[in-house]
């Protein structure tokens, strides 16, 4: 969950930065945006062996979170405002989360 904010905010910055790098292709091998690939080839193996330890439910409840990691990273790396719109959208995602898993608690 964390890796993929980390690689979300990674690739948020590289978007946002002026200038290109000779045409279509050559945006894609800038330096950040290949780290961000690489670490989303790290999340989707960690999520196959996640897959064979934990329940699909808890799981995919966790996922949900990422959201919630991705505003927290813009806000404090990428200097983003968060307005009560996104405070409530996290609160939403954050109760989602703890309904959908009532009765694991």
């Amino acid at each position: 969950m964390l890796l993929t904010g980390i690689s979300q905010t990674i690739l948020k910055w590289a978007a946002g930065r002026d200038g290109k790098y000779g045409g279509f292709i050559g945006d894609y091998v800038k330096l950040p945006i290949m780290c961000a690939y690489g670490i989303f080839v790290l999340v989707t193996i960690s999520t196959v062996l996640a897959l064979r330890e934990m329940d699909l439910k808890v799981f995919y409840a966790l996922t949900g979170l990422n959201f919630v990691v991705v505003v927290i990273f813009s806000a404090i790396f990428l200097k983003e405002n968060v307005n009560s719109r996104v405070i409530g959208s996290v609160l939403l995602i954050i109760l989602g989360v703890v309904v959908f898993n009532l009765d694991l608690m």
